[in-house]
C-alpha cells in the first residue's frame, strides 16, 4: 500500500509540475513572439506540410504538418485565461489541406481560432513558446539539431564503455531508419529526446557497483515518470521507444556484465518496468481528460471518444478493413530505407528478402542446441515484435503515417542485429563445418 501511495504522489507532483510550467509559458502574451512567428512564415512558404526528402532513390518524409498545427496553437494561446487557453489548445483551420497556409494566414491576418487539440497536453509548447521570444523557426531548428546530436553522442559515448557492440548496433539502426532526419521536424524529435535522457539515466542509475535492489527501484520510479513525460509530450509519434530501447540497454549490458540474475527475475523485472511505463502513460492521458472536463465544464469524454474510434477503428475509404490491417505492417517495414531500396530497385526483391529469412532461420536452428542464452533470446524476440503490436492495434494512425511511425522499428532492429552479432555461436558453427569435412577425410 504504501508502494502505491508513493506512485500516486509521485504521479501527482509529476502532473503538477509540468501542467504548470506549460501554464506558465502561456501567459506570454501574443505580441511578444508575433515577430519571430512572422519571420517563420518564410521557412514554411517555402515546404509542404509533409515534405518528401529524396536521397538516391530512397525517399523519406519531413512531418511539418505537426510542427505548424502546434505553432497554429502557440499563436492563439490566451495570456488572460492561461488555464483553460492550455486545455483547449485552440488552433485556425482553414483549408484542411494545406496546414502550413493555415498557419500563415492565421499569423498575418490574425484570424481566431475555430478547432482545439483538447485530447493531447501539447507539452513540446512549453519550450517552444519561450524560444520563439528571441528566435525564429528556422533557427529552432538548428538549435534542436545541436542539442539533439550532442545527447545522441553522449548516449553513444555511454554506451561504449558498457558494451562496444551494443554502441554500434544501435547506431546502425539509427542509420537504417534515416534518424537524421527527425531533427528538422520538433514533433519527430520528441519521442527521441525522452528515449535518449532515459536511456542515459539509465546508464547512469545501473552502477555495477551498488545494490542491484536500491537500483531497481530508482529504475521502476524513471520508467514510470517516462510514461507520463512521454504522454505530455508526444502526438502519437513513436512512443514505444521511450520504454523498449532503454530497457533493452538495461537487459543487454547486465546479461554481458553478468548481472542478469535468473530468467524469472529477469521476466518479473522486465513487466514491472513495462507496467510502470504504461499506468503513467495511460493514466496521464486519463488526467488531460478529466482535467478538461472539471476546469472547462465540458465532457471531454465525448470528443477524444470520436477519435479514439477514428485511431484503433477502420481507415475511412476503405470498406474493407482487413485492407488496412494487411497492408498496415507492409507500410512501416518498407519506409526502413534498405527494405525500401530492394523493393523498388531490384527486380527480385522477394527472392532476397525470402534468401535473408531462410538463412538467419538456419542459423537459429542449427545454433539452437548448443546457444547458452535461449531463454534470453526469446525475451529479446519478444520486444523486437511490438512495434508491429502497435502497428495493428493503432492500426488507423499507423497507416495513415508511416513516414514517421516506421522509426519504432529502431527497436526490432537493435534485437535482430544484437541477436545475429551476439546469440549466434558462429564459431561453434564453423566448428561443426571443419569436423564435418575432417570425418568425411577420414572416411575416404
Amino acid at each position: 500500500m504504501k508502494k502505491v501511495f508513493k506512485y500516486i504522489i509521485i504521479f501527482v507532483v509529476t502532473i503538477t509540475v509540468l501542467f504548470f510550467s506549460l501554464v506558465a509559458t502561456s501567459l506570454i502574451p501574443k505580441s511578444a513572439i508575433k515577430k519571430n512567428m512572422k519571420e517563420s512564415l518564410k521557412y514554411y512558404e517555402k515546404v509542404q506540410g509533409i515534405e518528401r526528402i529524396v536521397f538516391d532513390k530512397y525517399d523519406t518524409y519531413i512531418h511539418y504538418y505537426a510542427d505548424t498545427r502546434k505553432l497554429n496553437i502557440i499563436y492563439n494561446m490566451d495570456s488572460k485565461h492561461p488555464i483553460k487557453s492550455t486545455l483547449w489548445s485552440k488552433y485556425t483551420v482553414l483549408t484542411h489541406m494545406d496546414i502550413n497556409l493555415d498557419l500563415i494566414e492565421t499569423v498575418t491576418h490574425d484570424i481566431k481560432p475555430n478547432d482545439s487539440y483538447l485530447r493531447y497536453w501539447n507539452g513540446c509548447m512549453m519550450f517552444l513558446r519561450p524560444l520563439l521570444t528571441i528566435l525564429n523557426m528556422e533557427q529552432i531548428y538548428l538549435v534542436n539539431k545541436i542539442i539533439l546530436y550532442l545527447l545522441a553522442i553522449v548516449l553513444l559515448i555511454l554506451l561504449f564503455r558498457r558494451s562496444k557492440k551494443l554502441s554500434i548496433i544501435f547506431l546502425l539502426s539509427l542509420i537504417l531508419t534515416s534518424s537524421w532526419y527527425i531533427t528538422y521536424c520538433i514533433e519527430y524529435s520528441v519521442m527521441f529526446y525522452v528515449m535518449i535522457i532515459t536511456s542515459i539515466l539509465v546508464l547512469l542509475i545501473d552502477n555495477p557497483k551498488k545494490d542491484i535492489n536500491k537500483i531497481n527501484n530508482k529504475l521502476f520510479i524513471l520508467f514510470f515518470i517516462t510514461g507520463i513525460v512521454t504522454t505530455f509530450f508526444d502526438f502519437l509519434t513513436t512512443e514505444l521507444l521511450t520504454i523498449f530501447i532503454p530497457l533493452l540497454f538495461l537487459l543487454i549490458i547486465r546479461k554481458e556484465e553478468k548481472r542478469l540474475g535468473t530468467l524469472k527475475d529477469t521476466i518479473i523485472f522486465s513487466i514491472k518496468v513495462c507496467l510502470l511505463w504504461f499506468i503513467g502513460y495511460g493514466f496521464t492521458w486519463l488526467a488531460k481528460w478529466i482535467l478538461s472536463s472539471v476546469v472547462l465544464n465540458i465532457n471531454a469524454f465525448d470528443y477524444v471518444k470520436d477519435n479514439l474510434k477514428l485511431r484503433f477503428g477502420g481507415l475511412q475509404g476503405l470498406e474493407d478493413s482487413s485492407i488496412l490491417y494487411k497492408n498496415v505492417i507492409p507500410r512501416n517495414l518498407f519506409s526502413i530505407s534498405f527494405m525500401y531500396y530492394i523493393r523498388e530497385n531490384i527486380t527480385n526483391w522477394k527472392t532476397i528478402y525470402f534468401l535473408v529469412v531462410f538463412v538467419l532461420i538456419l542459423l537459429f536452428f542449427t545454433n539452437w542446441k548448443e546457444l547458452k542464452n535461449k531463454k534470453f533470446l526469446l525475451i529479446i524476440l519478444f520486444i523486437a515484435l511490438m512495434p508491429y503490436a502497435r502497428f495493428l492495434v493503432l492500426a488507423n494512425h499507423s497507416y495513415r503515417h508511416p513516414m514517421f511511425t516506421f522509426r519504432a522499428q529502431i527497436i526490432t532492429l537493435v534485437c535482430l542485429m544484437y541477436i545475429i552479432v551476439d546469440c549466434f555461436n558462429y564459431k561453434l558453427l564453423f566448428k561443426k563445418i571443419e569436423i564435418g569435412t575432417t570425418k568425411k577425410k577420414v572416411k575416404k
